[in-house]
C-alpha cells in the first residue's frame, strides 16, 4: 500500500498541471464577487419556506432571521450554489478531458489502471472542493460585510459544519457527472442530465414536503433536497449526517461505477496496466 501512495501522488499532481485549476477557481471567485456585490437582500433561489433558519430549503442571499442571526449569514455563504452547479458541472467535465492523456502517461510510467482511476477522482474532488469552500467563504465575507455585522464566534460555528457538508454534497455532484460522461460520452447530455436532475428534484422536494406523495420518492436518489436543505441550514427536515451520508455514499458509487466503466473501456478488469 505504501508503495502505491506515491505515484498516486505523482498522478494526482500531473493532473492538476493538465486541469486549468487555477482559471476554474478564478472564475467561481469572479462569478461570486459578481453575484455578492449586486444582489439584492433577501433574494431566494429555488427556495420554499417563510424565511425561518432551519425550516427553509434552498439558496437564500442576505434574509436575515432575527432568531437566529448567525445561521441566517451562515446560510448566505451558500446561496449561489444553485447558480454555480452549472459552472461546477462544466469544471468537472474540462478536468474529465485530460483524463485519457494522463491515463497514457500514468500507464506508460507503471501506474496500474485502478490506482489511475482513484488518482483521478481524488484529484476532480480536492480541486472542485477547494474551489466551491473558496466560494463559500468569500460569499460569507461579503454578507457579513454587506450587513454591516460584526464578526463573532457563532457565525464561524454555524458556516464551518454546513460548509463541510455542502462541499462533500458538491464534489458527490461533480463525480456523478464524471461517471455519466464516462458511461454515455456525451458531455452535453451528462451536463443537462445533472443540472436538469438537480433543479426537477429541488423544486419537487417543496412540493413533496407540502404533501407526500410516494411516486415522488425518487427525487431522494438525486442530489437537489440535500443541497437545498444543507444551503438553507434546513435541519428539521433532514440532519447534517443524513445530508454527509448521502454525500459520501452517492461520492463513493460514482467512483465505484466510474472505476468499472473505466476498466471495460480500456479492456482492463482487474485493474492491471494495459
Amino acid at each position: 500500500m505504501k508503495r502505491a501512495i506515491h505515484p498516486i501522488k505523482a498522478d494526482m499532481m500531473r493532473l492538476h498541471r493538465m486541469f486549468p485549476a487555477k482559471f476554474g477557481l478564478a472564475l467561481m471567485l469572479a462569478f461570486g464577487l459578481l453575484f455578492g456585490v449586486f444582489l439584492k437582500n433577501g433574494t431566494t433561489l429555488l427556495a420554499s419556506g417563510y424565511g425561518v433558519c432551519g425550516e427553509d430549503i434552498g439558496f437564500i442571499w442576505n434574509a436575515i432571521d432575527p432568531s437566529a442571526p448567525d445561521e441566517s449569514l451562515a446560510r448566505s455563504a451558500f446561496a449561489g450554489t444553485s447558480l454555480f452547479v452549472p459552472l461546477i458541472v462544466c469544471l468537472a467535465l474540462l478536468q474529465e478531458r485530460g483524463y485519457e492523456e494522463g491515463c497514457r502517461i500514468s500507464s506508460a510510467r507503471g501506474l496500474t489502471r485502478f490506482y489511475g482511476v482513484l488518482a483521478h477522482a481524488l484529484s476532480s474532488a480536492l480541486i472542485i472542493g477547494a474551489a466551491y469552500s473558496a466560494l463559500c467563504f468569500l460569499l460569507f465575507a461579503i454578507a457579513i460585510i454587506r450587513g454591516g455585522h460584526s464578526y463573532a464566534h457563532g457565525m464561524l460555528a454555524a458556516f464551518l459544519p454546513a460548509m463541510i457538508v455542502n462541499t462533500v454534497l458538491v464534489i458527490s455532484i461533480a463525480l456523478e457527472t464524471v461517471t455519466i460522461y464516462r458511461i454515455t460520452g456525451s458531455a452535453v447530455l451528462s451536463g443537462a442530465a445533472i443540472i436538469i436532475g438537480f433543479v426537477m428534484s429541488l423544486t419537487l422536494y417543496g412540493a413533496f414536503l407540502q404533501a407526500p406523495i410516494p411516486s415522488l420518492r425518487w427525487i431522494f436518489f438525486l442530489p437537489g433536497p440535500y443541497l437545498g436543505v444543507g444551503c438553507a441550514l434546513g435541519y428539521s427536515d433532514m440532519g447534517q449526517l443524513a445530508l454527509l451520508g448521502y454525500g459520501v455514499a452517492a461520492s463513493c458509487l460514482s467512483v465505484l461505477i466510474y472505476a468499472l466503466v473505466s476498466f471495460r473501456a480500456g479492456g482492463v478488469l482487474n485493474g492491471s496496466s494495459d
